[in-house]
């Protein structure tokens, strides 16, 4: 184990011809600027809410300590700038920019009380124009609080090591990390691959060490933030882990996997920003505080480069590794002003732009079928054909496959009808609906009438087709369904649902 010298100071001093507070302005100016881009464009935005947008959303409308496959904090995010904005896509989205912008801030002040200013301004802004930041802030996802309250954690963890380098207690200091950490883990469960990384970085660097006084209080202020969502998992049998054991469940060892999710990472984080980590990386050994700071990248990358050894990985998996990753960019970028001024260029290109194509989603090149961002269109269509289809159908209970329509209907529905039930599950519930909204002839009201993808065979041989819609280019596909009129409802528990 390191020994436990006091920590050293990281860096040199600022060259007199730099102007500290006229560089933090302008890198606060430049965040509010951004952010503002990103805030006014989103009144314009002309796509629709993502089947995990509108999911998320619909858990808001029952709050509760967890969810389905994540923890709530999302939910309870979305059912609050919803009930302060109304039911809108822009409202759901709210919080995305101002909590990409809460991050960079904090990144800018950690990077500039234990370096320097200018490298403080690289990666802030390095942060927030990064490819996966643009994309982050123009949608709701459970990385973009997650990052916000593990860029909080990475300061506080800092500041608590400060502390027992001077021989001085941080009570409150371990209070709030603790608390950090829990709000990262309630945002999402990758949150623990940064538990993970913070204590092999407190082990290998005095800069991320604290006292153990501070580490226990910090522990117990992590699991009372925790406890009721542990609590709820218990309660629901564990089903968030059931899900996450099946969505990374292994298909055969693979090195391909590994490789492609590397190359994705130039696009998640930015070419120049990724090499240049990289080039901070290989000197770790230069520095206890770059030491501290590439172990805190490197965890989420391995554990995510491990599981794509033996099951599927997506690419933003391991988007933690983006926080320290810009501070070791900005370490090797501060010396390299050229390279600099392109990686910021490029990705304030990006930045600029994603707002801009949202508007026009439409117009973008069509590569196939499909409109490019046609994960992002015709879900409001579809749902409002599939209900008039179910009223003139005159179905009191309507059963849907799969999340994706239940969520789009959810959202575009203006009253209580008709009652809306997923498949019953053959198993473990397959989503959300299946644990709470499934099915029960014993009690849901008749006529009872099954939405179907046209094409398929349907469960029940007895059921009688009532009416058909087709969904428009988008989300679906084209696609067309049939809605059939149960006779026999008891008939789907031996039925065979669709994910």
């Amino acid at each position: 184990m390191p020994s436990e010298a006091t920590v050293p100071t990281p860096c040199a001093p600022e060259p007199a011809r730099v102007r500290p507070q006229a560089v933090a302005t302008a890198t606060v100016a430049a965040i509010a600027a951004v952010t503002a881009w990103r805030l006014g464009l989103a009144l314009f935005d002309r796509t629709e809410l993502s089947t995990d947008e509108a999911q998320y959303w619909a858990w808001g409308q029952s709050l509760a300590f967890g969810y389905y496959s994540k923890p709530p904090l999302i939910a309870w995010i979305i059912r609050g700038s919803t009930d302060l904005l109304g039911q809108s896509v822009a409202a759901v989205r709210l919080a995305a920019p101002l909590f990409h912008a809460a991050t960079a801030l904090i990144l800018f002040f950690c990077v500039r009380r234990m370096l320097s200013v200018q490298l403080a301004a690289i990666a802030a802004l390095s942060y927030l124009t990064m490819p996966a930041v643009a994309v982050g802030s123009a949608l709701m996802t459970t990385d973009t609080p997650m990052l916000t309250f593990a860029a909080l954690a990475l300061f506080l963890q800092l500041l608590l090591a400060e502390a027992r380098s001077e021989g001085r207690p941080a009570w409150g200091l371990a209070l709030f990390f603790g608390l950090a950490l829990g709000m990262g883990v309630l945002a999402k469960q990758a949150m623990v691959f940064w538990l993970v990384g913070a204590c092999l970085a407190a082990w290998v660097s005095p800069h991320f060490r604290p006292r153990w006084p501070e580490a226990l209080i910090a522990v117990a202020a992590l699991l009372a933030v925790i406890a009721p969502h542990l609590w709820w998992l218990a309660q629901s049998s564990f089903i968030t882990l059931t899900h996450v054991q099946q969505i990374t469940a292994g298909d055969g060892l693979s090195l391909v996997r590994p490789l492609v999710f590397l190359a994705q990472q130039a696009l998640v984080m930015g070419p120049i920003l990724l090499v240049a980590m990289a080039m901070t990386a290989a000197r770790a050994s230069q520095s206890a505080l770059t030491a501290g700071l590439v172990v805190l990248t490197l965890t989420p990358l391995l554990i995510v480069l491990a599981q794509g050894v033996k099951g599927p990985v997506l690419a933003n998996w391991a988007v933690l590794a983006l926080l320290p990753g810009s501070v070791l960019a900005a370490m090797w970028l501060v010396r390299h002003p050229l390279a600099t001024a392109l990686s910021l260029t490029l990705g304030l290109a990006v930045t600029m732009a994603l707002p801009l194509v949202k508007i026009f989603p439409t117009a973008l090149p069509q590569p196939g079928p499909k409109p490019l961002m046609a994960r992002y269109l015709g879900h409001e269509e579809t749902a409002l054909r599939a209900l008039r289809a179910a009223d003139q159908a005159g179905a009191a209970t309507l059963i849907v496959p799969g999340r994706d329509l239940m969520v789009d209907l959810l959202w575009v529905r203006s009253d209580a009808t008709p009652v809306l039930r997923a498949l019953p599950p053959n198993g473990p519930p397959a989503h959300h609906w299946e644990m709470t909204a499934a099915f029960d002839p014993a009690t849901d009201p008749a006529p009872v009438t099954l939405v179907w993808p046209e094409g398929t065979p349907p469960p029940c041989p007895s059921a009688i087709p009532t009416g058909r819609f087709g969904a428009p280019a988008g989300a679906y596909g084209g696609q067309d369904f049939v809605l059939l009129r149960l006779t026999e409802p008891e008939c789907l528990r031996q039925g065979k649902a669709i994910r």
